[in-house]
Formats: structure tokens, C-alpha cells, sequence
């Protein structure tokens, strides 16, 4: 029995040994690493595997520190505040990040699943597995990177043709032509929603490829709130939206993604509510930092989605939201735009009972 094995030992009940040790054994043959952590103490007992996935030799020894000195430097303080929080609220976790290797400093990544061994509070050992998904990553990669190509094709054609019905539009009012007023508008309304698509599939493969520019500069984030909720009315009339007052800060930021994150998380808690429902928009300061949360009466969110809800590409597979359309990649873009503001995004929610989905930027 090796080193790692004997640590473990000590947190299993000798009636539980047999199928610890199964257990490791076929998590191993399966290049699974696993892991413990006293959630107290942060001492942390990790199978060869684990070390080897992190660039560490059987033989060496690897804190939790260790382990997460080898996370890229961007993403590493998210990865903290998701094991941080999962002790906190004694709930499990997912996280995807990157390691950098040494000596060669290739990048891995690696997805990491985490949680409490019982329901029971005394219990302090926390424990999970680790997987390579280099592999699955390069090739989300390439897919990104064909979209990205396939959608910058298709963008150039309806832009000309969203050029093309303005100047039909602006003819049919000369005319006073009713009829072609009203379709050149139904056509106008189908062009912007499929430029909308194809701009969110742009924003996908910059994301993935972690090349979204920022442009950024001062602007009054409580205009910028109001700009927004009015605009989402027009469109939205069926839900009654409500605004908390917004203290009237500047914050210095590229104004159009964090206005694309507002109008996101609005259109989901339309999207997911039913009609005449109402929904909250909130702010706060506190800690040199502005916290906007939307909050809503729908259906909401099961503790298992919502570990892997900023994940690219994920929706949750219940019957209500299968016959909501979406590509599942919203969350992700707004994720990934408040991560690049040195921001956090979060959700609260449980079935049943709605949703409130928050995220923070510096002041």
C-alpha cells in the first residue's frame, strides 16, 4: 500500500477499507485521480495520479497549495473562491481550469469535481476526483475556431441586407406604403435577431480562444441600468420590471459587454418565468466594488446545474426548458466578460422558487 493509500486509510472506517481500495483501483486504471482534504486543517492527501496530472513525481510531496500554484495565474483565484465557497456552503463543486507544467510549462487542463463525503456536519473530509481533458479542450478549440470563421462569413451578406431594407423602408414611408412599412419591418426585426446570433457565436470562439477586447471607458452605470431595462420592456411587455434605486457611480469599463451581460441575464429571467411575473433588478456597494443582481419568480435552478451553469455550451436538461430555445453559451459570455473585468458573477437559486443572478465589478 502506497503512502497516499495509508493517508486515506486513516479517514475510511476499517469496514470500508475493501472497497476504498477497489475503488482507487479502478479510478486509477481509468487515469482518474482522486484526492481528500481535511476541510479544517487543508490538509490534503492526493493519489499518485493527482500528482501526476499536476506535474508531480509519486514520490514528492504535494500540498493543496502546491497543486493550485500550477493553475494558470488568470483563472487560479476563480478556482479558490469555488472550493472556498463549496466549504462554506457544504456543497459539491466543478471547475475547469489549466495547469502549466514545468519544466517544459506545456498547459493541461484539467476538470475538477469535489464534495463532502456525507450529509453529516461533523464531517470535515472532503474529497474528489481529477480528469485530463486536454484533448476534449483542443477540440472545443477548433470547433470555436470554425464557428468563428462560418459566422464572420454569414455576417458580411446580412449587413448588406440590413442596409437594403432601410433603404426600402425609407422609400415605403415616401411612398406612405402601409403594407410594405409592416413587412419591411417583420424583416428588419428577423435580421437583427440573426445578427444577434451570429455576434454571441463571435463573442463564443473570442471567449474560447480568450481574446475578447475590451474597450473600456467611464460611463454612469445607473443610465446604462435604465437604458437597458426600458429598451428589454419594448420587447418584453409581458413581464413587469422593477428597479431598485441605483446609486449614480462611474465605473470605468468596456460599457457594451457589461451592457450585453444586463440585457443577457434580463432575457433569461423573462425567458425562464412565466408571464406577469416580476423581476427585480438590485444595486449595492460595498468593498470598493458595485454588485447589480436580477432577481425573478420562475422556475429556477437545481444545485447540480448550477456548479456547471458558466460552463460553454451547457444547459440544463429539464422538460420546461426543452421548449425554450438557446445555444447555452449566454451564461458563458457573461462569465467570461466579468471575469475579464476583474469582476464575479454568481447564482442563487432553488427549484421551484426562482433565481437571482448577481455579478460584481470594481469601482
Amino acid at each position: 500500500m502506497d503512502e497516499s493509500t495509508k493517508d486515506q486509510s486513516a479517514f475510511a472506517s476499517p469496514d470500508s477499507m475493501a472497497s476504498l481500495d477497489f475503488a482507487k483501483m479502478a479510478l486509477e486504471s481509468a487515469n482518474v485521480g482522486i484526492w481528500v482534504m481535511d476541510a479544517e486543517s487543508r490538509n490534503f492527501t492526493p493519489s499518485d495520479r493527482t500528482k501526476e496530472l499536476f506535474g508531480f513525481a509519486s514520490h514528492e510531496e504535494m500540498s493543496f497549495d502546491d497543486a493550485v500554484s500550477r493553475i494558470a495565474e488568470k483563472p487560479r483565484q476563480a478556482f479558490l473562491s469555488i472550493v472556498d465557497n463549496a466549504f462554506k456552503l457544504r456543497t459539491s463543486f466543478y471547475a475547469e481550469c489549466p495547469v502549466v507544467i514545468p519544466p517544459d510549462r506545456k498547459t493541461e487542463w484539467l476538470s475538477v469535481t469535489g464534495g463532502f463525503n456525507t450529509s453529516d456536519k461533523t464531517n470535515n473530509y472532503f474529497s474528489g476526483i481529477i480528469v485530463n481533458i486536454t484533448e476534449q479542450k483542443q477540440n472545443d478549440l477548433r470547433r470555436s475556431k470554425f464557428i468563428g470563421i462560418v459566422s464572420h462569413e454569414l455576417k458580411t451578406p446580412l449587413t448588406a441586407l440590413k442596409a437594403y431594407v432601410q433603404m426600402l423602408n425609407t422609400w415605403a414611408k415616401k411612398q406612405k406604403d402601409n403594407f410594405s412599412l409592416g413587412a419591411l419591418s417583420k424583416v428588419d426585426r428577423q435580421v437583427k435577431k440573426m445578427l444577434n446570433m451570429i455576434n454571441s457565436l463571435l463573442n463564443l470562439s473570442s471567449a474560447e480562444a480568450g481574446k475578447i477586447h475590451l474597450n473600456k471607458q467611464a460611463f454612469s452605470v445607473n443610465d446604462l441600468i435604465h437604458q437597458v431595462i426600458e429598451e428589454t420592456m419594448f420587447v418584453t411587455s409581458s413581464h413587469n420590471i422593477t428597479i431598485d434605486e441605483c446609486p449614480d457611480v462611474n465605473i470605468i469599463a468596456d460599457r457594451d459587454k457589461i451592457e450585453q451581460v444586463i440585457v443577457n441575464l434580463l432575457s433569461n429571467a423573462a425567458k425562464y418565468s412565466g408571464k406577469d411575473e416580476p423581476i427585480e433588478v438590485a444595486c449595492t456597494i460595498e468593498n470598493n466594488a458595485i454588485t447589480i443582481s436580477i432577481s425573478d419568480k420562475g422556475m429556477g435552478i437545481s444545485q447540480e446545474d448550477i456548479e456547471k451553469l458558466f460552463l460553454p455550451n451547457y444547459r440544463a436538461e429539464t422538460k420546461e426548458i426543452e421548449k425554450i430555445a438557446g445555444f447555452g453559451i449566454g451564461l458563458y459570455l457573461c462569465s467570461e466578460i466579468i471575469t475579464q473585468h476583474n469582476g464575479r458573477i454568481w447564482v442563487e437559486s432553488a427549484l421551484g422558487q426562482g433565481s437571482t443572478f448577481s455579478f460584481s465589478l470594481p469601482l
